[in-house]
């Protein structure tokens, strides 16, 4: 089989060849391109020290080179040149101790930890697949090398990392390594958080979001996340696993969906344990907050103005394609056709549409006068404000209202 592989790269590998040594790509651009799918960055594995790697190559970077991995610079783009090693013990089961370069590229693919990630290959010698990594890719089967409980023990964030594969290639668990993942969930205490939010990010944003329960059935919440662990085996998960594929796949919806059934401080708490960014706990938390304030909005125009004041026209869509994965959902789970939410829906964003297409005023930034034009009049401190808002509510009611000579008239009629 010829696997393509860019220029950089056959450049790369044949300059290690012509010095006398071994080079594959390897991991998972192999198995990417063997699946059709375009690699998002190219491995290469060698035989040649990280000494040797650098005494051939014009321009290097030391990222690495404890563990025997050197960044050889290639026009302006960096590739991962690594040494066959072998690791040794892994005192925190996360990191290795030490290494041992070899010379042998099995050991290496060895020490890898699925085997659709231990295939590597070359034009010269084609491609290397010492542990049926090729099958277990026809079988869509995600797999440890060797024995699980060993690959588990060196790194506790490869049980993450077989659910994650899982969820994005659409592949089952072998039983043996999902026997070996639940047997030893506890000791996912050795991963930090942000790993683990690293790798339930990628799963919900997945092609199979739905398995996150996976993470609650082989015990990895249960010390870490209790409070996910119980919405996750609570009855709610039937509802949570198909609004996961209703909502678009960001990752504030995404959150949103995972944790839609709790109440929206107890949902932030949760994404604050997972150290997430800001932007994300803030939106999430929003649209779990507000999606159930969306039946309450007024079929009018005036009511729909006011909910783009209070939530602001960007939230608003969110609430709204919240709200419709809610509905699929419901619709889904209980075989009901929900024609009163819908149409509900449909009615709130056509106004919507034309309150924006006609440009009407929604917020106090939109009024024709400004907080300066009241401060010129006498007004101070809080009364400002309070002023803003009160014109803003008429122009609401009545957006041709807001025209600069109208509102200051309002202002002399009030004061």
């Amino acid at each position: 089989m010829n696997i393509q592989i860019p220029d950089d790269v056959k450049v790369i590998i044949t300059m290690i060849e012509h010095s006398g040594h071994e080079a594959y790509v390897v991991g998972g651009c192999v198995r990417d391109i063997l699946m059709g799918r375009e690699p998002d960055d190219w491995d290469i594995t060698t035989s040649a020290t990280p000494e040797e790697v650098k005494r051939i190559f014009v321009k290097t970077v030391d990222t690495g080179i404890k563990h025997g991995t050197v960044t050889v610079i290639m026009r302006g783009n960096g590739y991962e040149v690594t040494t066959y090693r072998v690791d040794g013990d892994y005192a925190d089961g996360r990191h290795p101790q030490n290494v041992r370069f070899t010379r042998s590229l099995r050991e290496d693919l060895r020490r890898r930890d699925f085997t659709i990630n231990a295939i590597a290959y070359n034009d010269k010698n084609g491609i290397k697949d010492e542990f049926g990594g090729i099958a277990d890719l026809n079988r869509h089967l995600i797999k440890a090398v060797g024995d699980p409980f060993e690959r588990f023990e060196e790194d506790a964030l490869r049980m993450l990392r077989a659910i994650r594969f899982s969820a994005q290639l659409g592949f089952n668990i072998d039983g043996d390594t999902y026997n070996a993942i639940c047997a030893m969930s506890n000791r996912i205490k050795n991963v930090s958080i942000e790993r683990v939010q690293a790798e339930l990010t990628k799963t919900l944003l997945s092609p199979h979001p739905e398995l996150v329960t996976e993470f609650q059935e082989t015990g990895i919440f249960i010390e870490i996340l209790p409070e996910l662990n119980r919405v996750l085996s609570s009855k709610d998960a039937q509802i949570i696993r198909p609004l996961l594929h209703h909502v678009p796949a960001t990752t504030p919806m995404r959150y949103a969906a995972l944790l839609s059934t709790l109440d929206h401080t107890e949902a932030k708490k949760v994404m604050k344990v997972l150290r997430l960014d800001n932007n994300t706990i803030d939106n999430a938390a929003q649209i779990i907050r507000y999606t159930k304030e969306e039946e309450k909005i007024p079929e009018n125009e005036y009511g729909v103005r006011k909910a783009m004041s209070l939530y602001g026209p960007r939230l608003l869509e969110d609430l709204f394609t919240f709200a419709d994965a809610q509905i699929q959902t419901t619709e889904d789970v209980t075989g009901l056709t929900m024609r009163g939410r819908r149409l509900h829906l449909r009615t709130i964003k056509r106004y919507c549409e034309e309150i924006i297409s006609r440009g009407d005023c929604v917020n106090v930034r939109s009024l024709d006068i400004s907080g300066t034009d009241l401060v010129n009049r006498g007004l101070s401190g809080a009364k400002v404000g309070e002023t803003l808002e009160w014109l803003l509510d008429i122009v609401l009611e009545n957006p041709r209202l807001n025209e600069r000579e109208t509102l200051l008239a309002m202002l002399e009629n009030r004061f």
